[in-house]
């Protein structure tokens, strides 16, 4: 054995290092798998683009960010696949609508425009200074979100937030985000929470000058909520 082999071996007995040092988080591991699971047929049946994924969030229990909504969303699609893992089949429907992406990082399918992403008057992609919740409910994660963006945006007191009963506990979140937009602080909300959904509360255009507010809702990944969820999108994509 070489000098530098031996010296490798005794940190491995000395620290109990080994390659489960670079294995990703649980959770993300459990997403991932989910991601991975494969559907032998997926038939839209002239769902539109927005059904089609809550429909796949709620069979697959994804976290998922719907981040924007609009006509083209709420288009019916006559699309079939076979043999694809659900990965596969997101990106296939975010397909038929060139305008829209979809990312699976850091634990949530990301659903999108990059406009919408570009918006300077989006709340959604106002920075804040500093977040930091912890070992809350995810509810009061999302109120206390909303509370910080009014008083740094609207230099409002009004605080609101998600109410959707919902099975929430045991999970607490916790986090400490620094300079991060709205957006991404929601995302990290859902995605730590693992059975969450998080869709736009108002029309896109409202965004700037919403008149509640809720310009964004998290809701349970819980079928009694499938319904609530379409309806909400089918409102605000009219």
């Amino acid at each position: 054995m070489t000098p530098l082999k031996l010296i490798f071996a005794i940190l491995i007995l000395l620290t109990g290092w080994t390659t489960a040092v670079f294995a990703k988080p649980t959770s993300l591991t459990a997403f991932e798998a989910k991601l991975d699971r494969h559907v032998s047929r997926f038939d839209s049946s002239g769902r539109t683009l927005a059904a089609c994924v809550v429909d796949l969030a709620y069979e697959y229990q994804l976290p998922m960010a719907i981040e924007f909504v609009d006509r083209d969303a709420m288009r019916p699609l006559h699309v079939e696949f076979r043999n694809r893992s659900v990965r596969q089949v997101l990106e296939d429907i975010i397909r038929q609508v060139p305008r829209y992406r979809v990312t699976f990082s850091e634990g949530l399918v990301d659903i999108f425009t990059p406009e919408s992403r570009g918006d300077p008057s989006s709340p959604l992609n106002a920075v804040i200074r500093d977040f930091a919740v912890t070992e809350q409910e995810t509810r009061q994660a999302d109120f206390q979100l909303l509370c910080v963006l009014s008083k740094q945006v609207y230099d409002s007191k009004f605080c609101g937030g998600s109410l959707a009963v919902g099975q929430w506990e045991p999970t607490r979140i916790t986090l400490h985000l620094h300079n991060a937009k709205v957006y991404e602080i929601v995302n990290a909300i859902v995605a730590q929470n693992g059975r969450a959904i998080w869709t736009l509360w108002v029309r896109p255009d409202e965004l700037s000058k919403p008149k509640s507010g809720n310009i964004w809702y998290v809701y349970p990944l819980e079928q009694p909520f499938k319904e609530t969820v379409l309806e909400r999108l089918a409102k605000i994509g009219r």
